[in-house]
C-alpha cells in the first residue's frame, strides 16, 4: 500500500512538471507587446520632435542675434 501511494505521488510530480514546453502567446500577450511597441515609438518620435524644435529655436536665436549686432 505504501509503495502504491509513493508511486502515485512520484508519478503525479513527474506528470505535473513534464509540461515545460513554452506556451503559445495568447491575444493578451500580443496586445501588450503592441502597446509597448507603440509607446516606445511615441517616445522616440517625441524626443526627435523636441530636438528638432530646439534646433529651430537655436537657429532663430542666431538670426536675431546676427541682425541686432
Amino acid at each position: 500500500m505504501r509503495t502504491l501511494v509513493l508511486s502515485l505521488l512520484v508519478g503525479g510530480v513527474v506528470v505535473g512538471c513534464g509540461g515545460s514546453k513554452p506556451q503559445p502567446e495568447g491575444p493578451a500577450e500580443k496586445a501588450g507587446e503592441a502597446v509597448d511597441d507603440a509607446a516606445r515609438d511615441v517616445k522616440d518620435e517625441a524626443k526627435d520632435a523636441a530636438e528638432s524644435t530646439g534646433d529651430a529655436a537655436e537657429k532663430a536665436g542666431d538670426k536675431i542675434e546676427d541682425k541686432t549686432d
